[in-house]
């Protein structure tokens, strides 16, 4: 039998740089006000995940590789918060009571889902230190890089996989989340957390949302991982550039060009922008070929005394097609960007996010909106698909004074909010 080659853990930190767009992704739906309540709530948890996983793998099967544990774990809560948008979390609560439940619920849905796979390396392997043949237990160890204490360690396939016991899942969760942080949710809200943590693949009888969305994560993440195993590609590492982003990173370039005429010849035209392309060298050879043609049919004395042929400046930089469509649309670009962010000043990124989403739709034709006198209307139906809630959304827009008034199932926006949307 051979013996399996070692492997060193990693500090947290280097795992979650390793993951930090992802992250980013997270703290965005996280809708914190301050950085240092993201830092307290929500990434203590993850470098906590990434002391208990440090480099384990996650299954023989799926996050195989070296940090596959911890990799899953950011994708998996990644997906839970992607997937809670459009879901409204305790429906059946007063509305005073569930605007204070929302945010709560978010947060417990995003503990869940760090938590659900805490066990399922040990499950699946056996890990051993190189300095001593004493195995590492979850419940009697903790963390795994605390108990490696930067040891190397080798991992051994088990025979036959553990059973899944979502009650010891639940029981580390304890341990890594604290009580400290548990603390700030409600009795029920709690109970929920705890009955999501490693969901059951079909639950029996009535199922809550927050399992259902922990549930749905879980399985996004083990298809996506399925599909690049098996079609041996590495999952998408990079952050594809939004098409602001690529429209303010080209600068346009204008060239002023003028053509020079004989005395007594028709004046030429000036301050005209030529672009230097390839298609520019095709126009000068269209032009001389129309003059040759027109002198031909000249009687011929005329034809036969030569006249000055045009001149061109000499060349300026080449301007690409490309940098000249850019040059078209930036400037509004910029504009709008500035307009969006000057209303939006000071707004939490949820806000953000749902004007920018809304603002699109809109354009596409997927959403319905219009101006009634100076306020645009929108109705409440709409809203739910876009992550928030009306009850949310009207308090927020309040809080900025980009509210008109609140009538029935509609929402009226201030002249300047509705610009952002639909442009009068």
């Amino acid at each position: 039998m051979s013996v399996p080659s070692e492997h060193r853990g990693a500090p947290a930190f280097e795992l979650l740089s390793e993951h930090h767009k992802r992250i980013e992704l997270i703290k965005q739906t996280a809708n914190e006000g301050k950085q240092e309540d993201f830092d307290r709530r929500w990434y203590s948890v993850l470098t906590r995940c990434a002391d208990w996983f440090s480099t384990m793998p996650l299954r023989p099967d799926q996050h195989a590789e070296p940090g596959g544990a911890f990799r899953a774990t950011v994708e998996l809560a990644y997906y839970a918060m992607r997937l809670a948008g459009g879901q409204k979390f305790g429906a059946d609560l007063p509305s005073e009571k569930r605007r204070r439940a929302e945010p709560q619920y978010i947060y417990a849905l995003f503990l869940a889902s760090v938590c659900s796979w805490l066990d399922e390396p040990y499950r699946h392997f056996r890990f051993s230190r190189v300095s001593d043949p004493f195995e590492w237990s979850p419940a009697a160890h903790g963390p795994f890089a605390v108990w490696l204490a930067g040891d190397s360690y080798r991992v051994y396939r088990r025979d036959v996989a553990l059973p899944v016991e979502r009650m010891r899942t639940a029981v580390l969760a304890q341990t890594v989340v604290g009580s400290q942080l548990l603390g700030d949710l409600d009795g029920p809200i709690l109970t929920e957390l705890f009955g999501a943590i490693n969901p059951e693949v079909t639950p029996q009888g009535t199922e809550s949302l927050v399992h259902k969305v922990v549930r749905n994560a879980m399985g996004v993440a083990q298809e996506f991982e399925r599909k690049a195993v098996h079609r041996n590609f590495s999952p998408v590492k990079f952050e594809v550039p939004s098409a602001v982003q690529v429209a303010l990173a080209v600068e346009p370039v204008i060239v002023q060009t003028s053509v020079s005429a004989p005395d007594g010849a028709i004046a030429p035209i000036s301050g005209v922008d030529v672009a230097r392309n390839a298609t520019g060298a095709n126009d000068v050879q269209r032009t001389a070929a129309t003059i040759d043609v027109a002198q031909s049919t000249l009687p011929f004395d005329e034809a036969a005394s030569p006249s000055p042929a045009p001149t061109v400046a000499p060349a300026g930089p080449v301007v690409t097609a490309a940098q000249i469509a850019a040059s078209k649309s930036l400037a509004p670009i910029e504009t709008g960007k500035a307009e969006f962010d000057r209303v939006l000043a000071g707004a939490p990124n949820m806000l953000r996010d749902f004007f920018r989403a809304l603002a699109e739709d809109v354009e596409a034709g997927k959403a319905k909106v219009e101006w009634h006198g100076t306020a645009l209307v929108l109705s409440k139906k709409i809203v739910g698909s876009y992550g928030v809630t009306a009850d949310t959304l009207v308090n927020i827009l309040k809080q900025q004074s980009l509210l008109f008034k609140g009538q029935g199932a509609d929402i009226f926006l201030t002249e300047a909010a509705g610009n952002l949307i639909l442009p009068r």
